[in-house]
């Protein structure tokens, strides 16, 4: 006969010796930062006055040797001792790679900084702390043994305790039996119910693929809609002094995008129309799909906005002038929405956020650029259009050169003085 819910208990004392084990390191790794923290500051304040004299004129030598001497302590990860300048006039340690703690201090000869050393003590990781502390580890384990060894002893029920068990099973039992023959029927209809909804799930779904892929096929348009991330609506604030020539600058930026794209890919630039030059609402362009490369260099054309839309926006923060990041979407048709390629486009800028990508294309489309740009299915989908939209997580290193070669490129050209001949002088949030 063993003892009631040995189980549980077993579960208890594993929950406590790890409790206890985690509490041993917690208090080990408290103990031994303040023992570090003490260490670091009076090696460092050592360190400063015997390289004192050094210091002040420059001796590598004489530091090396001081810097040697100390990283003989175990304890020294690495020893850096730099001059006024922070020129490293001197290096030691036996442990560069390891990870520590960093102490700083600065040496000070009549109130002037001539230097500063950095010692770099190592921080024990977990594995060693545990190695160090295996002795009451061990006699942990071995508490937590007796605890269950003696519970079992303990705890074990008498022969008529047992018997009364066993009877109140046996009766358990029947009823138990009972039931499953009375429920029988009806779990045999749920199962038949839940099988025929789920079929007709699945035709439902299969439809709506099929009519989703129709859509796309019978329409030669794609779009790029290129929006303003304002969750303060902040462009309501400020007036057109101040919009207008922030909107003609990033129309400038977008004109050199598609003229570096199309020459890329060595298409005609009229192929990419401008349907919407940049508002409030942002800017739309559209192409049609008859050129194999027509989507691709959409694409580029968004990926090359986006990178020169971040420099400018972090160029105008810093001199607190009004500015905004970009989102960008790119679209087909979407016959079951009853959208158009520009209307798809903007309904799907509408789900991200700043400096992301997004995309809605056929799976012709989505084969062509697979292997240049890393795609992820958007989160939380809540219609045809995002539930078989992708978003633009990365692109190869060759795409990624070509694009920021090309945002280089536009940077040094003619609208490098744009950016300061459109700036306002308007102090933006």
């Amino acid at each position: 006969m063993n003892a009631p819910r040995q189980g549980l208990f077993a579960s208890l004392l594993i929950i406590s010796f790890a409790l206890h084990t985690f509490l041993m390191v917690v208090a080990t790794t408290h103990q031994l930062k303040e023992n570090r923290t003490n260490q670091g500051q009076l090696m460092t304040s050592q360190l400063v006055t015997d390289s004192m004299l050094e210091l002040e004129s420059a001796n590598t030598i004489s530091l090396a040797l001081i810097a040697k001497r100390y990283a003989t302590n175990p304890s020294v990860a690495a020893i850096r001792i730099l001059d006024a300048r922070q020129q490293v006039l001197a290096t030691s340690g036996l442990a560069k790679t390891r990870e520590g703690e960093v102490f700083v201090r600065d040496a000070l000869l009549n109130e002037k900084k001539i230097g500063r050393v950095e010692v770099t003590l190592i921080k024990p990781s977990t594995g060693e702390i545990l190695r160090s502390q295996w002795w009451a580890i061990v006699v942990s384990l071995l508490i937590h043994a007796l605890l269950w060894l003696a519970y079992r002893a303990i705890a074990r029920p008498t022969r008529s305790e047992y018997l009364a068990r066993m009877n109140q099973e046996a009766r358990l039992k029947h009823e138990i039996i009972q039931l499953t023959e009375a429920l029988e029927a009806e779990k045999n209809q749920q199962a038949l119910a839940i099988a025929q909804a789920q079929q007709q799930q699945q035709e439902n779904k299969a439809l709506e693929r099929k009519l989703s892929d129709q859509a796309v096929a019978g329409e030669d348009i794609v779009a790029i809609n290129i929006q303003y991330y304002d969750p303060k609506q902040l462009l309501k604030t400020v007036n057109q002094s101040v919009s207008i020539p922030y909107f003609n600058l990033c129309q400038i930026f977008l004109e050199k995008s598609i003229e570096q794209c199309t020459q890329y890919y060595q298409l005609d630039p009229k192929l990419i129309m401008v349907q919407q030059k940049f508002n409030q609402q942002g800017a739309m362009l559209s192409a049609t799909i008859t050129h194999p490369q027509a989507v691709a260099c959409l694409l580029l054309i968004g990926s090359v906005f986006q990178l020169l839309s971040d420099v400018l926006y972090k160029r105008y923060r810093e001199e607190r002038r009004f500015v905004l990041q970009t989102r960008c979407g790119v679209a087909m048709a979407v016959e079951v929405m009853q959208l158009n390629a520009p209307q798809a486009a903007a309904r799907l800028t509408q789900q991200l956020i700043a400096k992301e990508m997004a995309l809605y294309l056929s799976n012709e489309q989505l084969k062509t650029i697979c292997e240049q740009y890393q795609l992820v299915a958007m989160p939380n989908p809540s219609s045809v259009l995002t539930r078989h939209a992708f978003m633009v997580n990365g692109l190869n290193s060759d795409l990624a050169n070509l694009v920021q070669e090309m945002r280089t490129e536009i940077l040094r050209g003619k609208n490098h003085s744009s950016l300061q001949q459109h700036a306002p002088d308007q102090v933006g949030k």
